[in-house]
């Protein structure tokens, strides 16, 4: 099923959360927020495939900061691992 839409509905994201069975996919803990692994600003793309499980603390720490929003994709994924690891550590 295609999703070119920013916010899915509701039973779309309880299909992703159950097929993750609610753990978050970068710490593995209990995980509710659906997330869009590459973000929806530069994929336009909302498929299953692109969306995961996060918990609050992942979800927050990997989302892109308006001052790096303009930062080229190279810099951006590498300021990513950078949030990574640092969660990785607080969690």
């Amino acid at each position: 099923m295609a999703h070119t839409c920013y916010r899915q509905r509701e039973n779309y994201k309880d299909q992703i959360r159950e097929k993750f069975n609610y753990t978050c996919q970068l710490c593995g803990r209990y995980g509710y927020e659906v997330d869009h692994i590459i973000p929806f600003a530069i994929s336009h793309n909302s498929e299953e495939a692109n969306l995961r499980i996060l918990c609050v603390r992942c979800n927050r720490a990997t989302r892109r900061q308006r001052k790096d929003a303009l930062l080229p994709l190279d810099d951006w994924f590498n300021w990513l691992a950078s949030e990574l690891s640092e969660c990785h550590i607080l969690c």
